[in-house]
């Protein structure tokens, strides 16, 4: 039997990987932490990688990389397009695939451990606490804290005296890829304030694809991300429907135009954290 568990950075997978070092780590139990580097993380995400792998991995943990592509904006302009909340072959491509070709390595039953919880979103909502998996060989998921809030999991890392990934006090919802295509508002300002270089790192991947596919349309940001009265494309879909859709300098002017009391992201404390980290 073959144990793994599924680290990413996120408060999630930190709790997992010490959860796992407790339950599983005794004599004669062997597990293994992988990490699926896309090649779009945000470098806070790196280091704090590196620093839980350091002080509870024993440098055991293993990176893992997508064989197809360089790295997620290679994955975009090769499908010509950006994923989206519906479409997300990101995770597929650069997480799943990877993992997938990992766990056929290594020639035996696997069980894999994931940091997932239900309360993150509809979808995960219908997941279960585990289940059976067909690909790779078919192995078994578990997920130790699927019935937990996010409350109970920063707790659960300050009991341990385990520091969350830094970004989250910087006041993100979401870590990991810089930036998330699923990132709102309050997230994308809480980067441009904290990693202001963020800015032509999307301008020149935004440039890249739609000089990929010849269609002003292919942005990053989806339509309906900020008012239309904003948005400096105009774009017929295919049942005819006339629609604006943001540049990414439309995002950054809209926020940057923005102060934090006319724009309802940050709360009215000292904290950017959305989860009150600060003390």
């Amino acid at each position: 039997m073959k144990i793994v568990g599924c680290f990413s950075g996120g408060k999630d997978s930190t709790a997992l990987m010490i959860w796992m070092g407790c339950a599983l780590g005794k004599p004669g139990v062997d597990w293994t932490p992988v990490f699926c580097d896309t090649g779009w993380e945000h470098p806070l995400t790196l280091a704090y990688v590196e620093e839980i792998n350091q002080r509870l991995l024993n440098d055991s943990l293993v990176t893992l990389r997508s064989e197809t592509y360089a790295d997620l904006v290679e994955c975009w302009l090769d499908h010509q397009m950006f994923s989206t909340g519906s479409v997300r072959f990101c995770t597929e491509d650069m997480k799943i695939a990877p993992l997938h070709r990992y766990l056929e390595s290594l020639e035996d039953e696997v069980e894999a451990y994931q940091g997932v919880r239900a309360d993150e979103s509809q979808k995960r909502m219908r997941m279960q606490e585990w289940e059976w998996v067909d690909a790779a060989g078919g192995y078994k998921v578990i997920r130790p804290f699927f019935r937990w809030t996010a409350t109970e999991i920063f707790d659960y890392l300050k009991d341990n005296d385990i520091e969350p990934n830094p970004l989250y006090k910087m006041g993100l919802s979401r870590v990991g890829c810089w930036p998330c295509i699923l990132a709102n508002l309050r997230d994308l300002k809480a980067y441009l304030f904290s990693t202001p270089e963020i800015r032509p790192r999307l301008i020149e991947v935004e440039r890249r694809m739609v000089e990929r596919t010849g269609k002003t349309g292919r942005r990053f940001f989806p339509a309906g991300f900020i008012p239309e009265r904003f948005c400096s494309i105009d774009l017929v879909t295919k049942r005819g429907r006339q629609i604006k859709v943001p540049t990414c300098e439309d995002v950054f002017r809209y926020l940057d135009d923005k102060t934090k009391d006319q724009l309802p992201m940050f709360p009215a404390r000292s904290c950017m954290s959305v989860y009150n980290l600060c003390e």
